[in-house]
């Protein structure tokens, strides 16, 4: 397993250089962002430089929707841009969020109300094309349930059964699950059991405890138990901490 941390979370009174080079003093050197846009992609780049860091993972839609298929061209051309700027900077993956989201994360409803089923053949259809364009740039899209009851009212895709069908559906090396400890415990639960049975299809995993979101061992999540079962079970991913300090 690799570590890795999202300096979005982590010293965000600092630079992009400066948190860098603080995840690396830590020891670790795998980085993820949120979002990337085009004028942030050569500060990203220096800080890299700078300081040995790999970018790990950044989202590869949030201006675009998968669940709306009036949006599938502008959506595919935002994942196009996404993969540019992963190449330029050395990132192997890209999460695929369901919705379009605003800067707080939070979804930006269709301009038309969808049923359930039209979003579910959409987000198929979308990331159907969309594979295609990871398999010619060697890039992994990891499709990522989000929760509704707390940070994300009303996202799509919200629960890991569906998420696995969809990547199932798919079937595609391009297509992974990102599983997300701190959404799915406060969506669903049974962490170890749904992890276990479906590492196959797990690309990358989020750590943050429950509740608050903060730093495992502040909250309920058992995360001893989820590493002992993820070493005995030969998973060679990595392990994001997405989480907000709640002290230093």
């Amino acid at each position: 397993m690799q570590l890795t941390v999202c300096i979005e979370t982590l010293f965000p009174d600092r630079p992009c250089v400066d948190r860098c080079a603080l995840v690396r003093e830590l020891g670790i050197s795998g980085i993820e962002l949120w979002g990337l846009p085009a004028n942030r992609v050569e500060e990203v780049e220096v800080a890299l430089g700078r300081t040995g860091c790999q970018l790990q993972l950044f989202c590869g839609n949030r201006d675009f929707s998968l669940i709306d298929p009036s949006e599938r061209e502008p959506f595919l051309a935002e994942l196009q841009q996404s993969i540019a700027h992963a190449a330029r900077l050395g990132s192997p993956c890209l999460t695929i969020l369901s919705d379009k989201v605003d800067a707080r994360g939070i979804p930006i409803a269709p301009t038309r109300a969808l049923t359930s089923d039209e979003r579910t053949a959409s987000i198929l259809e979308g990331l159907r094309r969309a594979v295609t364009y990871a398999d010619s740039a060697n890039v992994t899209l990891l499709l990522e349930p989000l929760n509704t009851l707390v940070d994300h009212p009303g996202f799509t895709l919200a629960d890991s059964r569906s998420a696995l069908e969809i990547v199932r559906q798919i079937g595609s090396p391009r297509l992974k699950l990102l599983y997300d400890v701190y959404h799915m415990q406060v969506m669903e639960g049974n962490l170890i059991a749904t992890m276990e049975a479906n590492l196959g299809e797990i690309g990358h995993i989020h750590v943050a405890d429950v509740p608050g979101r903060h730093e495992p061992g502040t909250g309920e999540i058992h995360f001893h138990n989820i590493a002992r079962m993820l070493r005995a079970s030969g998973y060679a991913g990595c392990v994001g901490l997405e989480c907000v300090p709640r002290g230093r």
